[in-house]
């Protein structure tokens, strides 16, 4: 690993993807194997060497290895995943920048972007980038922080036991974060129980290493769950970082950090995510940056494409979050726009929600019978998912089995001036609905 190491040292562009941008780096060959055991990403080692975008190729490919034995470009390994794990798993005892891991069901990427425009402030910071959060996203972005960051925030996926300990043991995380326990991957996870079991396998690493956690006081289960940690960093309510909502429905709250207080105006719709800025808030303010600064962090966030991203599309307004779905965020989600009065016209357009395993038919049910008719001119459902369940019969609900039906209902429709509230799982690309 040593001398792989110092190929990195001289080449640290590491990348498994070779349509990624860059040049004279180390070409990690990953992904599916076959029946001899070699990963499908050897059959890009020569693209990546000869393009010039790779100075070294990582190899697993027994064939490949025989061919370019007099080639030191080539490198081979037994396993070229985990030979990118351990290569992180060296260069993560090198570093010198405190990291704070985040995990949890729904929200870190929000959290996540949060905490760069906050810390920024003060710190040169690194954060995940896009959704490299898993088995390879984790090391790649291990291997893109060096000795010039001050402050690193790193996003831990999972949808497995055991996955978040994984990754959080190759982050050696300085401090933890855990959002919420939701009903997210329930079908992988197969209960709430292992769910909740996943998320705290942060606090435990953290526990062992003698870490530090920001908790949320106003979580019930994440306070309950994270007990046995010696250092809780608290925020929320009877916590010297807390808040309380001015206004709706792109929320504006009150910061209140000690005896000081901000009126903080977000981009962000809906009050579920004020923990989410308070977590941000509360790590500021830890790392000693000062409250106006935390303030202008929070304000100036705007929610990525598909995350609560607000659209015109004919005359209308479109609010769309369309890049995840679960049981725990449609409930949330759903209680908001019915908590808000507008003056548009509502139309309600949900996905079906993916992932749920045998909980699909129990979940969906549940989601469309917490859905007040009364609110809105249109509801309309999306996905077969809901073929399964009991609808209201009600003139202003409609269900279409595909994603065309429904682009073809509201094309015919002479929407103006209505507010779309639109909310599925990735797998649906709801957004191609408001795509001309």
């Amino acid at each position: 690993m040593e001398a792989l190491y110092q190929h990195y040292l001289k080449y640290p562009f590491v990348f498994i993807d070779t349509r990624k941008e860059g040049s004279n780096g180390i070409f990690v060959a990953v992904g599916q194997k076959d029946a001899r055991g070699a990963h499908r990403g050897n059959q890009f080692a020569e693209l990546a060497i000869n393009s010039g975008k790779a100075a070294y190729a990582i190899i697993n490919d027994a064939e490949l290895k025989q061919q370019y034995a007099a080639d030191e470009r080539y490198i081979w390994v037994e396993d070229g995943e985990k030979a990118l794990q351990e290569l992180a798993k060296h260069h993560r005892k090198q570093l010198n920048c405190p990291i704070l891991a985040i995990a949890g069901s729904n929200g870190k990427t929000t959290i996540k972007e949060l905490l760069h425009r906050v810390l920024s402030y003060k710190y040169k910071t690194f954060s995940t980038q896009g959704n490299l959060n898993n088995h390879l996203g984790v090391p790649l972005s291990l291997l893109s922080i060096d000795n010039s960051y001050e402050m690193a925030i790193l996003e831990i996926g999972a949808n497995h036991l055991e996955e978040t300990r994984f990754l959080a043991e190759l982050i050696e995380p300085d401090y933890g974060l855990v959002t919420n326990c939701g009903k997210d991957h329930l079908g992988e996870y197969g209960s709430i129980e292992n769910i909740i079991k996943a998320n705290k396998e942060l606090y435990d690493v953290l526990k062992e290493s003698n870490k530090p956690a920001f908790v949320c006081t106003n979580d019930d289960l994440l306070m309950q769950i994270s007990e046995g940690l010696s250092n809780r960093i608290f925020y929320g309510r009877n916590s010297l970082v807390n808040a309380k909502v001015l206004s709706r429905p792109f929320l504006k709250f009150e910061l209140s950090i000690d005896a000081s207080k901000w009126a903080v105006q977000t981009n962000l719709f809906g009050t579920f995510w004020l923990d989410a800025l308070l977590g941000a808030a509360a790590v500021g303010e830890y790392f000693k940056i000062d409250g106006t600064s935390i303030k202008k962090g929070l304000e100036s966030y705007h929610p990525a494409a598909l995350r609560s991203q607000l659209v015109t599309w004919k005359d209308n307004k479109v609010l769309l979050d369309c890049y995840n779905a679960n049981p725990s965020s449609m409930e949330v989600f759903l209680a908001e726009i019915q908590q808000n009065n507008l003056k548009e016209a509502k139309v309600l357009v949900l996905g079906e929600m993916l992932e749920l395993g045998t909980y699909s038919q129990k979940e969906h049910q549940k989601l469309v019978d917490e859905i007040d008719l009364n609110q809105f001119e249109y509801i309309l459902l999306v996905g077969a998912s809901f073929l399964e369940i009991d609808l209201p019969v009600a003139k202003n609900l409609q269900h279409f089995e595909t994603r065309s039906a429904a682009k073809d209902f509201i094309l015919t429709q002479n929407y103006k001036e209505h507010y779309f509230f639109v909310k599925g799982s990735r797998g649906n690309r709801l957004e191609s609905l408001f795509e001309d």
